[in-house]
């Protein structure tokens, strides 16, 4: 798997997107929410995490991270003593 990390666009809300870490500082960003758009980041360095939840572009999320496990809980069959 490619390490990925945060890239910003513009300061608005949501224009923070994830692309290869591997940058080379001078090569334009090709973010995976829409890898057809490419544009220069403001920062220097490749951000691991963002500042503010709000910053992150809510389709990149997406790729952040996988998803949680799912939690499965066995219910023995046949208990009559739950008052619900």
């Amino acid at each position: 798997m490619t390490a990925r990390a945060w890239f910003v666009r513009t300061v608005r809300t949501g224009d923070t997107h994830l692309a290869a870490a591997d940058w080379n500082g001078s090569d334009p960003i090709r973010p995976l929410c829409a890898p057809d758009v490419q544009y220069r980041p403001m920062n220097r360095r490749p951000m691991r995490v963002c500042f503010y939840d709000e910053q992150r572009c809510p389709l990149c999320l997406g790729h952040a991270a996988p998803s949680p496990p799912v939690l499965r809980a066995a219910v023995p069959a046949g208990n009559t003593d739950d008052p619900r």
